[in-house]
């Protein structure tokens, strides 16, 4: 399994304290399977986590690489960002200051949860003007999906990618987010499952429970697709699938 969401640089966002946690979270993630992880720390978000590219980051991700040498962690490590999408985020592409996933043409783009979705459309279209296939982190949390499921099958109409929460196919039934990734996993929209581990506690790096819970309701081949197959294409900078429909689902 390949994990494209997971917020285990120390130090730099509200994800992994430090480096002991760090260390934890690759040993978790070893164990349940994972063999590669795009770590994707907070960036552009305003009046909190910019963290724009530049030599504190590959500093901080050789720093995590050889942390897991020296714990003997067997899970490869690949740049990426989580990036807010605010108006000018694709100017920011073009200065260099927000990075893709692996040096791909895919980024993962986040929104705030209640924001306006004629906005969002925009900052999306910016993007494709770019060359650049946005992955929309966890559409299920956004308050207008919730509300109409309608806006995230739009934006896979537009050529958007959908990434959902691990934590959210383990939540309760009542959750919004819970009902609202079963309703865009019954519409086969879904084109990744990740941790968006934010430690050792919460949100873990366990992701073999997701890949368990799918197994176990939908078609087998999808649980490989969400997260083996089409992360692995992202890293291999190769078109990703659609969620195949077996005749009759």
């Amino acid at each position: 399994m390949i994990d494209i969401h997971c917020h285990i640089v120390p130090g730099v966002d509200d994800g992994s304290d430090d480096i002991a946690e760090s260390a934890r979270m690759g040993e978790v993630a070893e164990a349940c399977g994972v063999t590669d992880i795009i770590v994707t720390p907070h960036c552009n978000i305003p009046g909190s986590y910019r963290n724009y590219f530049g030599p504190w980051y590959d500093r901080e991700f050789e720093g995590l690489k050889s942390l897991f040498s020296e714990h003997g962690i067997n899970v490869k490590l690949h740049r990426g960002m989580e990036v807010f999408g605010t108006d000018d985020v694709a100017k920011l592409y073009d200065e260099g200051l927000v990075l893709t996933l692996a040096g791909s043409e895919f980024m993962l783009v986040e929104f705030d949860f209640g924001d306006d979705m004629w906005r969002v459309r925009d900052v999306l279209y910016s993007l494709f003007e770019r060359k650049i296939t946005p992955i929309i982190a966890h559409p299920e949390r956004y308050f207008p999906v919730q509300d109409d499921p309608y806006f995230a099958l739009d934006w896979v109409k537009m050529g958007c990618l959908l990434q959902i929460n691990r934590t959210s196919l383990l939540s309760h039934r009542s959750d919004p987010c819970y009902r609202t990734a079963r309703t865009l996993l019954d519409e086969a929209a879904v084109h990744f499952i990740a941790t968006d581990s934010h430690g050792v506690f919460s949100r873990t790096t366990r992701l073999s429970d997701a890949y368990d819970f799918i197994m176990e309701r939908y078609p087998a081949e999808w649980a490989e697709i969400l997260m083996d197959e089409n992360p692995r294409r992202v890293i291999e900078h190769r078109r990703v699938r659609n969620l195949p429909r077996p005749e009759g689902y």
